[in-house]
Formats: structure tokens, sequence, C-alpha cells
């Protein structure tokens, strides 16, 4: 058996493997992340295995029993990091999680707080093109010194947006399929993973994909930058006053726009280096 011990945030998970299908599919989903080797199971655990003659995989919550049955290796990814990232949020302490993505340029990070569905994985797609690190795509940390660090899965794109993402992608033999969702391994764009904590939080971009819209991207004031962001604002009720004033204090030291775009098409061409300029000011 092989176990990958994932210690965040206050919170302990070990996944666990004993088929080599099974050791390498993890390899790659955790490959970016702050992961150790263990002897025994710590925290929650999570277990995959393979079966060959069915080619299937099951994967197991060992917290609540719960198990799925997966029939591609992107859902598989899909679904294994989307129970780190449950239990990582549900169980904090030590930290603020924001369901937000974010990508980083010389050591400074853009967080990119959004609901499902409103383009933040398509968007951190585009911007890993355009040669900004990545951190994550779905969750982020940030602790008292407002340092941040994120769940660096392999961007998750969900099997209806894939067209829209395949131009910017150069390796697509490394994009791993699935009915639900396809793993985009940074990789593949040609960027890489700021691993590990400490960044510096620099711009705050809260974006909103529509089929129909033109480009906007507009300066936010605090006080609606101060409740978009608590409305991402996952493990609240685990934080004295859940988090309130640690997120404004956030919020009144960082620039934060609104941004609303109707596909890459219509973004600016100098739209990169304009963010890298702002997450640098």
């Amino acid at each position: 058996m092989q176990r990958w011990l994932i210690d965040m945030a206050g919170v302990q998970l070990t996944v666990c493997a004993n088929d080599v299908a099974s050791v390498a599919l993890i390899e790659l989903a955790l490959s970016a992340m702050p992961v150790q080797s263990v002897a025994a199971s710590q925290g929650t655990e999570l277990s995959l295995a393979h079966d060959a003659t069915q080619q299937a995989w099951e994967l197991v919550d060992h917290s609540n029993g719960a198990t799925q049955r997966l029939l591609k290796t992107g859902d598989v990814i899909y679904h294994l990091t989307d129970r780190i990232v449950f239990h990582i949020a549900d169980n904090s302490r030590a930290a603020h999680c924001l369901h937000a993505a974010a990508v980083a340029h010389q050591g400074r990070a853009i967080i990119i707080p959004a609901n499902s569905g409103a383009g933040k994985s398509s968007f951190t797609t585009w911007l890993a093109a355009k040669q900004f690190a990545y951190v994550t795509d779905e969750l982020i940390l940030i602790d008292d010194d407002q340092h941040l660090q994120g769940i660096a899965r392999p961007i998750q794109i969900k099997s209806h947006g894939l067209s829209a993402v395949e131009h910017l992608i150069e390796h697509l033999d490394l994009v791993q399929h699935g009915d639900f969702a396809n793993a985009v391994p940074v990789q593949s764009l040609g960027s890489v993973t700021v691993a590990g904590a400490g960044l510096e939080v620099g711009l705050l971009v809260f974006p909103k994909y529509r089929s129909d819209a033109d480009f906007s991207f507009a300066k936010l004031s605090s006080a609606e930058a101060g409740m978009r962001l608590m409305a991402n604002h996952v493990n609240a009720r685990n934080l004295d006053g859940h988090g309130f004033r640690a997120m404004m204090a956030l919020i009144r030291n960082t620039p934060c726009y609104s941004l609303e775009y109707g596909g890459f098409d219509c973004l600016p061409e100098t739209f990169a280096q304009q963010l890298k300029a702002l997450v640098l000011d």
C-alpha cells in the first residue's frame, strides 16, 4: 500500500493506493501539491483502486464510506481532488478558505473568487497560457499574515467547456479526459505551478462569463468587493467573527476589480500585461 499525506491549513488527509495504475494516476493528480510519503494513514483517508478487468476505478472516502465507481481518468482526478478540497475547506480552522482560483507573477498573487459557472477555471487557463504561474483553480488558503497558498490540482474544465480552451493547450496529449470534467495539467499550457505557502496577495479579480457580454473591467468599492469576497468564504463558520474582519483588511489593502467577458476573443491584447502591472503595483 502506498500512501500520500496532505497536511494543509491544519487539516490532514491521506490518499492510498496499492495497484500500479492507481499509484500513477494519484501521482499525476497530486504532482503539484505538497505531499509526503507515509507508512500509516493520518487524518481523513481516501483510497483509489483500479479494476483492470472492468477498466473502472473505485474511489472511497472513508470518512463516510461514500464510494464512487468511475470509468475515465479525468473524472477520477476531478472527484479525488474535489474530496481533498472539500475536507480542507470543511475542517480548517487555521486559515481562511476561499472558493477562488489564483495565479501569480513575480511572487504576488491574483485571487479570482467566483461561484461555479462564472468562468473561473477557463479564465485561469487563459492566464496560465499567458505565462502567469498557476496556484489553484478552486481553493485558496490565506493565513493571518495575508499570505496565500492554493490547492494545486490540475485545472478542471467541465466536459462541455474543453473546446473553448483547446487552442490554449500546447500538449493536448497531457489532458486527462472525463465525461464530467477534463484535467488540464499546467505543463500542457507551457506554465509552471507555484507550490507551497508564502505568496503575497496583489490583486483581486471577480470574473463573470456571459456569452453575449462585451469586455468590462472596472474597479470595485471596498463595500462591493467585501460582499463578493465573503460570498466565497467557505469556512467562515470555523473562524472567529466568521473571518469578516480579516477579509475586510485584505480588501482594504488590495486593489479589487470586476471582470465581465463573453469569450477570450473579447479580451484586449494588452490585458495580460495590464494584470501583471496591476499585481505588482
